[in-house]
């Protein structure tokens, strides 16, 4: 029968002599030990204990959750919160060395399959020595003596050598693996980098060329590039998003964005969009069901749902010192190669002739020419010859 998996590990982020903490050094985007967090919350782990070097505390808590508790090794208070920690019920596992855990790993914590032979610098806390150290022996002497180590092949040792050569590599397998077990499709595994924090729903398909990082959730039935990146991007069911970047923002579902569109920070996109080539978005909400083809830039504005953006269409959103927000009302129909110098709003259902630039607000259901006059000469060109031909 599977036991209960570990709730809560201590985590030892010791620095390389007098150099870096390895640990907190890059594999593909993210500090290892972020890597190794992700895999124990995997396996159960709620709670965390991080002891680290003084130096490395800012970095070191942004790769553990919140309410994470930090320690200095050697420091009065180390020993209370140790005690503090242990004193609460739950498997513990300790990780007292630099290593990435490898695919796999989290079900073996989670059943409790601790490995023969050498110590891998991964351990299982037992009751024994919980009890020890409560007792006021020394934590990493009791840990020696008592803890039950986990077998050597549930990781691999992070060193210089390997996060330059072998992590990279490791790191992305796991991943690719990790989300096809969830019924993730990749065309080509080989071509794609994903991080450790993302995640992905049931039937989608990754293209090659897709890099996936962040805090990133792709919707179930999804597909995502070719030659895509999303960082810190949410992305509802049944959406593609074609050789584009997208960075901090929200794409709704059955949208499509693409190809070679840039959807930048605190954007929202709603459901069933279309944004197009050589579109980008920036600071913007944009309605459901709204059509913004191709070639345009819609920065610091509202866009209501059902609208029709077209072709060349600028928020003329800077004066040189502040940024200034449009409003575009539901429905509304922007032609093509019109400027919207902010702060303006176009009403609903309010039309804007092409080639106009806009500097007032257009009243809904109306229609607004900002554009001169044309004159048409007739015979110009003939006329212009013969006076050439005089001369």
């Amino acid at each position: 029968m599977e036991k209960n998996g570990p709730t809560a590990a201590i985590v030892f982020l010791p620095r390389e002599g007098d150099g870096p903490c390895l640990m907190l050094e890059p594999i593909l985007f993210d500090p290892a030990a972020l890597w190794l967090r992700e895999t124990l919350c995997r396996a159960g782990v709620e709670r965390f204990l991080v002891a680290c070097h003084r130096d490395d505390r800012e970095r070191a808590q942004a790769c553990f959750p919140q309410g994470t508790v930090f320690v200095t090794t050697g420091e009065d208070n180390a020993g209370e919160e140790l005690d503090r920690f242990l004193s609460a019920p739950g498997r513990v596992v300790v990780v007292t060395e630099p290593v990435f855990l490898r695919s796999g790993a989290a079900e073996r914590l989670r059943q409790g399959r601790t490995g023969e032979g050498p110590a891998s610098g991964v351990y299982e806390l037992t009751e024994t020595c919980r009890q020890s150290v409560l007792a006021g022996e020394d934590f990493l002497t009791a840990l020696g003596r008592e803890a039950t180590p986990y077998g050597a092949e549930l990781r691999a040792e992070v060193s210089r050598e390997a996060l330059r050569d072998d992590l990279p590599a490791a790191a992305k397998a796991q991943s690719v693996r990790r989300l096809q077990r969830r019924g993730v499709r990749f065309v080509d595994p080989q071509s794609v980098y994903i991080g450790p924090q993302v995640k992905v729903g049931a039937g989608a398909t990754i293209l090659p060329g897709t890099i996936l990082r962040g805090e990133t959730w792709v919707g179930a039935r999804c597909e995502i590039g070719p030659n895509a990146v999303l960082e810190d991007v949410t992305v509802g069911e049944d959406s593609v998003v074609n050789a584009s970047q997208c960075r901090r923002c929200t794409i709704g579902s059955g949208t499509t964005v693409g190809p070679f569109a840039y959807i930048r920070p605190d954007t929202k996109v709603g459901d069933r969009v279309r944004v197009g080539d050589f579109v980008e978005l920036k600071n913007a909400d944009i309605g459901e069901e709204t059509k913004i083809s191709h070639l345009a830039y819609l920065g610091d504005c509202d866009v209501g749902e059902g609208c029709d953006i077209g072709c060349g269409t600028v928020t003329v959103n800077y004066d040189g010192v502040k940024k200034f927000r449009t409003k575009i009302g539901a429905g509304a129909f922007i032609g093509c190669n019109t400027n919207l110098v902010a702060p303006v709003t176009v009403g609903q259902g309010a039309y804007v002739a092409a080639g106009s630039t806009i500097t007032r607000d257009v009243p809904s259901q109306s229609l607004a020419i900002a554009r001169s006059q044309q004159t048409v000469k007739n015979q110009w060109v003939k006329k212009r010859q013969a006076r050439q031909e005089k001369k």
